[in-house]
């Protein structure tokens, strides 16, 4: 008579561990990837909408600082949990983040040129830096914690049977 669920009559010493499904793996990496990234995008942009002068100095700087650290904490926390999922999610999240970065400088820069608009403190060129420097900063973060993620990339040779 065959022993329940396996439905043979093999005696096993131990249950068998289902493996997980492809599917839940695939419908799990893509949940993550699309929270990573709209959660680090508004991680980073908040603080551009809350601080009351941005075209200041200290106001720019605190509007990075905390953009940034709370991006950055969140995307170190997705690039460690679930691997290269979470890190290409707050990438992605990076990424549209720069563009953002870049159009908010690139109106507070319109002061230079109006009358009507406050002179930002900050130099022109920061206008393109700052977002390039948002990218690479991003990269560099996801790249640090993917490669320490348990579910991250392994540079040691495999061992053969």
């Amino acid at each position: 008579m065959p022993f329940e669920p396996l439905q043979t009559d093999e005696k096993l010493d131990a249950p068998i561990k289902a493996e997980p499904d492809f599917d839940q793996v695939m419908l799990k990496g893509c949940s993550f990837f699309v929270v990573a990234s709209l959660m680090s995008y508004f991680l980073a942009i908040w603080p551009w909408i809350a601080v009351k002068s941005p075209e200041k100095l200290g106001g720019f700087f605190l509007a990075v600082g905390l953009g940034f650290g709370t991006s950055g904490i969140f995307g170190a926390y997705c690039a460690h949990k679930s691997g290269l999922p979470g890190a290409s999610g707050y990438l992605g999240g990076g990424l549209a983040s720069a563009v953002f970065l870049h159009l908010r400088l690139k109106s507070l820069a319109l002061g230079y040129d109006m009358r009507e608009i406050p002179k930002p403190e900050f130099p022109l060129d920061w206008v393109w830096m700052a977002p390039v420097v948002w990218v690479l900063a991003t990269l560099l973060v996801a790249a640090v914690f993917l490669l320490k993620s348990p579910d991250g990339p392994s540079f040691e040779p495999e061992k053969r049977q």
